[in-house]
């Protein structure tokens, strides 16, 4: 499909069903503002791994894998955490890397209630409080109430809620780094302490249409959300609606995805913020498009 296509099919996703839009580590990129000047952003998995295994020698045949580098560099630091999390903290809070324009779009975009990231960075948060009212929630490796978010069920248009489900570089003993944290995390993911809370689990992922921005979908956090958080969806409701934003994917893998219910549409981040400014007159600073008027449904 054409970006014009592009966009009309989201539009329809938008139009039918609220919307909860899953926020991976391309969603804080690198992007070319509205003078063409290019705007650095996040390091990605890869990235935040290579930094980590120039740190502490990690051999070559962990090959960018973060969660397994961070295992490494945990134990050649002696297994202090504070180190990791400095390096990592370091990394994350580098001048400059403000919210991106899907950030802004998002935040204004009134049937996306929820936004569920595994991104550790504040940037969508500072963009949603600028729009409407954020509700905030985060996921603790150390807690035993991580399940425990009492909000009423529904939520109004003037709300969104994001859930940073590998934790928060706020507080940074929370993050989700190393492959030992990831399988704490999966071990206790429907635990009903420690997991993921049922106004998520139960009350909206069931009902809502699903898009993801900013993943691969060769991620290893997609793999846990897609294999991990919503396999008993996909198993009892196999017609579940889920969509994926992509800059570029081989046709056969598309076809791979599309076999397993994700439809993935080659869509840049960039682009696709702008037509949603365009259509529903958001504001997106960035891009030098302030239309005043945030919100709005197809």
């Amino acid at each position: 499909m054409n970006r014009v296509d592009n966009l009309n099919h989201i539009l329809d996703i938008l139009k039918d069903s609220e919307c909860l839009a899953f926020l991976g580590a391309g969603a804080g990129s690198e992007f070319n503002d509205f003078k063409g000047n290019n705007v650095p952003g996040l390091p990605r998995g890869a990235q935040l791994a290579k930094t980590l295994a120039e740190q502490c020698n990690s051999p070559q045949n962990l090959n960018g894998d973060l969660a397994k580098t961070a295992e490494y560099f945990l134990f050649k630091k002696g297994g202090d955490r504070q180190i990791l999390v400095n390096a990592v903290r370091d990394e994350i809070l580098k001048p400059g890397c403000e919210p991106r324009p899907i950030h802004y779009a998002l935040a204004q975009l009134k049937p996306v209630k929820i936004v569920i990231t595994t991104n550790y960075d504040r940037m969508m948060e500072e963009a949603a409080q600028k729009y409407r009212k954020l509700i905030w929630h985060f996921y603790d490796r150390f807690s035993s109430q991580n399940a425990r978010f009492d909000h009423p069920p529904s939520l109004k248009d003037d709300e969104v809620v994001v859930y940073k489900m590998h934790g928060t570089v706020e507080k940074p003993e929370s993050m989700v780094i190393t492959e030992s944290d990831y399988i704490f995390y999966l071990a206790h993911i429907y635990d009903r302490e420690r997991g993921i809370p049922d106004f998520f689990r139960k009350t909206w992922l069931p009902y809502c249409t699903l898009l993801f921005l900013g993943y691969s979908l060769e991620d290893f956090d997609f793999k846990v959300i897609w294999e991990g958080m919503l396999s008993d969806y996909r198993l009892y409701n196999p017609n579940k609606k889920a969509f994926a934003l992509v800059k570029d994917m081989d046709d056969y893998k598309i076809d791979f995805w599309r076999d397993r219910n994700i439809k993935v549409i080659k869509y840049d981040l960039t682009d696709f913020s702008r037509d949603l400014a365009l259509h529903f007159k958001l504001d997106i600073p960035q891009l030098d498009i302030k239309q005043g008027i945030a919100g709005g449904r197809a």
